[in-house]
């Protein structure tokens, strides 16, 4: 309440003139933020909305939803609200101040090539929106596309320069194994380790030195030191392929070098600044992991084979000018 007091002295008078000042136009409602998470299953999708309003004045609201959802609770600053939605759209009574809105749903649909969380349009302008996606685990995920911050595949980048690199290795006139080698062994270990294949890709080499090295003048000790050396390093470089390489292949999952705020494996999180009305919907590509497997099983029969091909290399390079010589003590 305002109070205004006037003592009038003899002869004075007070003339007060009062007027409404002319609302200007503008929004009555502002949300702060806004948290969407989807998780995939094999046959169906669990979804919630959480987000936080500012209301200057109490009416009714509503948010759309997907027509085909089931909604499974909502509550209204942590008190559960009886609501369902008709026709897509979700009735909602906003309260004047600070509050906040939680909403939970499912839907039929499930895994598939490509997954996006649901529209949902909050008919209102909206800032600091947080999207998080979740697939399930039978699902190798190859690439992501969505608005904002959000994550970035590294692997495809990776395995062009890895492409560049294999060709260049196959070029080299020394080289031991060709091109399509260089380029299968490759793939097969870019989901795993590219230490393994660098491990590898030495052995190789080294191994093509030692077939080529002229050791008449080198001594017993330094001959022998080399042959010691060279079998260590192939029973490191070969174990490192069988167990690490080949074993994981099969029982591991790929990685996929996912980076990003949030993001991983098989979570992903964007962030927005703001939006009009309708949530973003960024999109994630994914296959079923059993073709992964499928591909590392052709991958390891090939390695198998491969191996022969290699250690029957690696043992003429060994012996090649003499495996051994004399007694090394003096």
């Amino acid at each position: 309440d305002w109070v205004y007091e006037f003592h009038p002295r003899p002869g004075e008078k007070l003339s007060v003139s009062i007027r409404r000042p002319k609302p200007l136009a503008g929004q009555t409602l502002a949300i702060d933020s806004v948290q969407q998470q989807t998780s995939i299953g094999a046959r169906s999708t669990d979804s919630t909305l959480h987000f936080s309003y500012r209301s200057t004045q109490g009416g009714r609201h509503s948010v759309g939803l997907p027509p085909e959802a089931r909604v499974s609770a909502v509550s209204v600053d942590g008190q559960s609200v009886p609501l369902r939605p008709a026709n897509g759209e979700l009735p909602l009574s906003l309260l004047p101040g600070s509050h906040e809105v939680a909403i939970a749903w499912s839907t039929s649909a499930g895994a598939a090539f490509q997954a996006r969380p649901d529209r949902v349009d909050l008919h209102a302008p909206a800032s600091n929106i947080q999207t998080r996606l979740q697939l399930p685990d039978k699902r190798w995920p190859l690439g992501v596309a969505g608005a904002g911050v959000g994550p970035v595949v590294l692997y495809w980048g990776e395995l062009c320069l890895f492409v560049v690199v294999a060709i260049l290795l196959g070029r080299i006139a020394r080289s031991p194994i060709a091109t399509h080698e260089w380029l299968l062994l490759g793939l097969g270990l870019s989901t795993l380790s590219w230490i393994v294949f660098s491990v590898v890709a030495i052995w190789l080499f080294l191994m093509r030195w030692r077939e080529q090295w002229h050791a008449e003048r080198i001594g017993n000790r330094t001959f022998a030191a080399v042959q010691v050396l060279l079998a260590a390093f192939t029973v490191l470089a070969v174990g490192s392929l069988i167990f690490s390489g080949i074993r994981y292949g099969l029982l591991a999952r790929p990685d996929m070098s996912i980076t990003g705020p949030g993001s991983m494996d098989r979570a992903f999180e964007w962030f927005n600044d703001k939006t009009s009305s309708q949530l973003p919907t960024p999109v994630v590509i994914s296959a079923p992991l059993w073709i992964y497997k499928t591909l590392m099983f052709a991958w390891a029969l090939w390695i198998a084979l491969a191996l022969r091909s290699w250690l029957r290399f690696a043992w003429r390079a060994w012996t090649a000018n003499g495996m051994w010589r004399g007694k090394v003590i003096a």
